[in-house]
């Protein structure tokens, strides 16, 4: 594997201690060193050569140089590089800054009124208060290049996150993988709307990783004993997917028996309204509904909903008996790139359907 050019390395080892070690995006990649290398990708420099040493060297970089060598890759992702080359190590990278900023994270707890809280919701409260103090605690007892290491950490993940979204929302492998990192997820629901050490754009890789990506999704209709398979890509969540699928349900209304007329459409394109009382699988026991209440919460993950034959599956029961469910704000794209649709894969037969509802 190719080695990047020595004078860009030099700049890229650069000791980071200071605030003028701190490079903003604009003054790192106005270096002319950064400049003339730039100028080679293309000609001398293969943009998947560049992911493949640039990956290669993030583990051995300050994380904010790191983060800027990363930012840079993303560029080249958006150009046409391979995404899938350097996001592991990208990936980890945010992982072990994301760790050592754990400690400095908390959210603010909310006031409680006297009165209001039950005896789990104020031990609730107390842990919440207790975790606030804390990370405050250790903020104020960080000598200032302990502070200043944190701050620099900070600006990292917020360098990273452009570049693990271009790479996560161009191949569903990476998004794979970041659902496969436990570890990152609990620190990103733990840390992305945190008050002690906010970040600009961490929001966005948590959206990212409550994406949905499904093969086979069964939607089972039971009023006319009819379903279909549907491949599911980058949804953001169960209202997403209703709204996605009853186009496609309309679309096929025919074939698949629906009687119930077209749903109105406001002209606001992420509002909707629930034409059909969503439902899990577990509603339905030997073909009968046996829980009207087991619903498809729709601020859910569509992964989350639960599984018959190892595949996620929505009910829609057609019924005047449901309650006015109705959403506004969830239906938006995260990421330029990230095509939210649902396809459909086939019709199920009614024994198929009957198996579901079983």
């Amino acid at each position: 594997m190719n080695e990047l050019p020595q004078d860009f390395l030099a700049v890229l080892r650069l000791p980071v201690r200071q605030e003028a070690d701190l490079d903003a995006q604009q003054t790192f990649f106005g270096q002319p060193e950064f400049q003339a290398f730039h100028a080679d990708v293309g000609q001398g420099w293969d943009s998947d050569d560049v992911l493949r040493a640039s990956a290669a060297l993030l583990p051995g970089l300050h994380p904010h140089r790191a983060a800027l060598l990363t930012l840079f890759c993303g560029a080249l992702v958006e150009d046409g590089a391979d995404p899938h080359l350097m996001f592991d190590a990208a990936l980890q990278l945010m992982g072990r800054v994301l760790a050592s900023l754990a400690p400095y994270c908390a959210t603010e707890p909310m006031e409680v009124e006297e009165g209001d809280e039950g005896e789990k919701g104020g031990r609730q409260d107390e842990e919440e208060l207790a975790a606030w103090q804390a990370a405050n605690a250790a903020l104020e007892a960080l000598a200032p290049p302990a502070r200043f290491e944190v701050d620099a950490l900070r600006a990292a993940v917020d360098l990273l996150v452009p570049p693990l979204m271009a790479m996560a929302m161009r191949d569903v492998r990476n998004h794979r993988a970041l659902l496969a990192d436990r570890e990152l997820l609990a620190h990103l629901d733990a840390m992305y709307a945190n008050d002690s050490l906010p970040f600009e754009d961490l929001h966005y890789l948590h959206g990212a990783a409550s994406l949905s990506y499904e093969d086979e999704l069964v939607v089972l209709l039971p009023t006319s004993r009819s379903g279909m398979i549907v491949r599911a890509h980058a949804v953001n969540n169960n209202f997403h997917a209703f709204s996605l699928l009853q186009d496609l349900m309309e679309t096929h209304a025919q074939q698949l028996g629906i009687r119930q007329p077209p749903r109105t459409r406001g002209d606001d394109e992420g509002s909707d309204t629930a034409a059909f009382l969503w439902l899990q699988a577990p509603a339905f026991s030997n073909g009968e509904l046996v829980n009207a209440l087991a619903w498809s919460w729709g601020e859910g993950a569509l992964r989350d909903n639960a599984r018959r034959q190892g595949r996620p599956v929505l009910v829609a029961l057609e019924t005047t008996e449901k309650p006015g469910r109705s959403w506004n704000g969830f239906n938006h794209g995260l990421h330029a790139e990230q095509n939210p649709h649902v396809s459909l894969v086939r019709f199920l037969a009614t024994d198929e359907v009957a198996a579901y509802l079983a």
